[in-house]
């Protein structure tokens, strides 16, 4: 028998509970932020996967896995709000900077390369470590919050 289960995660990103029954409904914020909590997708509907399980035969599976924080909605590809408020983060940090019209919108075409690896990644990177420089350090959290590994440590050196 197989148990899927969906999370709860604020608004702001933060992970409550992995192991949600689906049927359930949750009407509570977070104790980190006191965002209010969601399971599922804000544009579709779509619930945000959490833990599973599998038994059968004699067999129960009490495993607690390891379960992400995803960024986008795997059923329509839009962004979780937390994802979202990190994009609209960076992209103010951006117009904030000193940096001419062409150069801020340079960098703000990048800024979704910089979540997820994408074929652009590489080349948002290089435009981040030469034009942004100078804003690496004050979007460095929300990188670190939000971007893959590689990511962070094609920027930072880490």
């Amino acid at each position: 028998m197989f148990m899927d289960y969906k999370q709860a995660v604020c608004l702001n990103g933060h992970q409550a509970s992995i192991d949600i029954n689906i049927n359930e409904s949750v009407d509570s914020f977070c104790t980190e932020c006191g965002a209010k909590l969601i399971t599922n997708c804000t544009n579709c509907n779509y619930l945000i996967e959490g833990d599973w399980s599998r038994s059968g035969n004699g067999f129960v599976d009490l495993t607690h896995h390891n379960v992400f924080i995803p960024k986008y909605c795997e059923k329509c590809g839009k962004p979780y709000p937390w994802t979202q408020s990190a994009l609209k983060a960076i992209s103010e940090t951006v117009n904030l900077s000193e940096l001419d019209n062409n150069q801020k919108d340079d960098l703000k075409e990048t800024i979704p390369d910089l979540l997820s690896d994408t074929p652009k990644s590489k080349l948002a990177v290089l435009k981040w470590k030469s034009i942004g420089k100078s804003l690496l350090p004050y979007i460095h959290d929300i990188i670190v919050e939000v971007a893959s590994e590689s990511i962070v440590k094609a920027l930072y050196g880490r």
